[in-house]
């Protein structure tokens, strides 16, 4: 199960004192002053033993709602991103709270016909919207090492 993304320096760190293995390198090396040492950067390590770190909150902030819901409107499937908006499940007006569960993505246009409707007023369902996990916001990052896929997403 992935822990978190950290530094290849830091990698090296922990594999270099004995606390992880090294289970996938980077084609690339460490700039070290040796030109004969050649140290490949760690991609992916394995602790050995369970860690027990600090809880790692997602901010909620009007972009992570976005790619929480993966820049979709969930009334409506908009994916134009400049259509798209923040929407309050709960209205506002009816004492609908700023958190993860009441706050999802939705365009100009459904918002608007939404407006301080509950969603049974409105008459649509919706997933019920959750506080993701801190690495299922990585799927939204360019440039993700090919081996780091198999531990952070799950294909369908």
């Amino acid at each position: 199960m992935p822990r978190s993304v950290i530094s290849s320096l830091r990698a090296f760190s922990i594999v270099y004192k004995g606390n992880a293995k090294v289970v996938w390198e980077h084609d690339c090396q460490f700039g070290l002053c040796d030109p004969d040492a050649e140290i490949y950067k760690p991609s992916i390590i394995r602790v050995q033993k369970f860690i027990y770190t600090e809880h790692r909150n997602v901010p909620l902030t009007r972009e992570n709602v976005f790619k929480r819901d993966n820049h979709t409107c969930v009334y409506c499937e908009e994916t134009d991103r400049k259509k798209l908006t923040i929407d309050h499940v709960i209205p506002q007006s009816k004492g609908g709270p700023n958190t993860w569960e009441n706050l999802t993505t939705a365009c100009k246009k459904c918002n608007g016909e939404k407006a301080d409707l509950s969603l049974e007023e409105y008459g649509k369902t919706i997933p019920q919207p959750r506080r993701p996990h801190f690495l299922m916001l990585m799927k939204h990052i360019e440039n993700i090492p090919d081996e780091w896929k198999q531990y952070l997403f799950f294909e369908k």
